[in-house]
């Protein structure tokens, strides 16, 4: 099969996963990413795979790196709780024990990004902006990118998330509800901060919500094992950024997106919001990293129609973003690259346009019942005002 190339454009976890699993199955593969390296923007600092993304992980990733991304993965959480601003619960329970790898996966989006594109890695060409694609006699596809380079190949697969170009250009009716913006903080774990934050913060899947509706989760990630530690017994050829310790926050509630406000002004507006909650919230706000302060629009796509374009496709944000309320888009990304991967590595010796057709007639229906499974999930991110 390696006569055949599939091109992907957007290096994100569905991206990558699917060049990782498109690499098992024979077929050459290259990798386009806008962004100069992974770790270039802010996009969140945890991830919560449920058993379909282990899934999916497992069958794309070669053992090694698997178990590498079990053993950097985030210490479980014990307890589900939710608390008023000054941390009176409103509702508690024990969560069973999690077997990481087995039951679901807790991850650091950096810390998978960069285990999806380590040894043995697909090329990845870091810095290609890409622009359109063009149809190419044989079936096959051209894509162009912004410094003038193109590429040819038999499937072009557009991972680029919601504001892909590739959907625009291959489905220009779809559309995108913008359906609010959230608050993201990071605040490194040092032992008297530790020491301060009450145990309803710590380990426990939790939610505070003021009477105004403003509201934060607070997540404790600790890595089950040191980040070095786990690469010199897994994958020492591997190059991982080390990231320790940390409360992953996120923040909803209502009012006006801050657009052009810098971190520093992102962070203040944090503080500010929680000036009158409990210290152990008011404390880990405070003392989060200022520069890792960033602000994410929350989008929901409306159901598309399958398309006729044999050598096009999408995966992942590109096709159905939803809302994070439960926490099902990453999944439903990564099942996309499995799926696809499974199915062009069945259609050996066959055009991959029927492997490609079938993986998009399976792909719309688990991925648009998600998108509207979110749209009902009572999440509350900061609301666009009516009108």
């Amino acid at each position: 099969m390696n006569d055949r190339h599939v091109l992907i454009v957007g290096g994100g976890i569905a991206g990558s996963c699917l060049a990782q699993g498109l690499r098992r199955t024979g077929l050459a593969v290259t990798l386009f990413e806008r962004d100069p390296s992974a770790a270039h923007r802010p996009q969140g600092y945890r991830i919560s795979l449920k058993d379909t993304g282990v899934r999916a992980l497992r069958a794309c990733l070669p053992d090694h790196l698997f178990d590498l991304a079990v053993a950097t993965s985030i210490r479980p959480a014990t307890r589900m709780i939710f608390m008023d601003a000054g941390l009176r619960p409103k509702f508690a329970k024990d969560l069973p024990e999690q077997r990481p790898g087995v039951d679901g996966l807790g991850v650091n989006r950096l810390t998978l990004r960069e285990i999806l594109m380590a040894e043995p890695a697909v090329p990845v060409r870091f810095g290609m902006d890409y622009q359109r694609y063009e149809r190419l006699d044989g079936g096959r596809v051209r894509a162009h990118f912004a410094d003038g380079h193109h590429v040819d190949g038999d499937l072009l697969v557009g991972a680029e998330g919601v504001g892909s170009r590739m959907r625009a250009q291959l489905l220009p009716g779809a559309a995108v509800d913008e359906l609010g913006w959230t608050l993201y903080g990071r605040t490194w774990i040092t032992p008297a901060l530790l020491a301060a934050t009450p145990p309803e913060l710590t380990d426990s899947f939790n939610r505070v919500t003021a009477p105004d509706g403003t509201a934060i989760g607070i997540a404790t990630c600790r890595p089950l094992t040191p980040v070095p530690e786990a690469v010199a017994r897994h994958a020492p050829g591997a190059h991982l950024t080390d990231v320790p310790g940390y409360f992953s926050w996120t923040m909803s509630g209502s009012g006006l997106r801050p657009d052009g406000v810098p971190p520093a002004g992102l962070h203040r507006l944090a503080m500010d919001t929680v000036r009158d909650w409990h210290e152990g919230v008011r404390r880990i706000v405070r003392e989060a990293d200022p520069e890792a302060t960033f602000v994410l629009q929350v989008h929901s796509a409306r159901r598309v129609e399958p398309w006729d374009e044999p050598a096009v496709t999408l995966v992942g944000d590109a096709v159905h973003s939803m809302s994070p309320g439960r926490g099902e888009g990453a999944n439903v990304g990564l099942r996309d690259a499995h799926l696809l991967s499974e199915l062009l590595a069945a259609a050996e010796g066959q055009p991959l346009a029927g492997a490609k057709a079938a993986y998009e007639r399976r792909m719309l229906d688990y991925a648009f019942t998600a998108v509207d499974a979110s749209r009902d999930h009572p999440f509350a991110p900061f609301r666009r005002p009516a009108g």
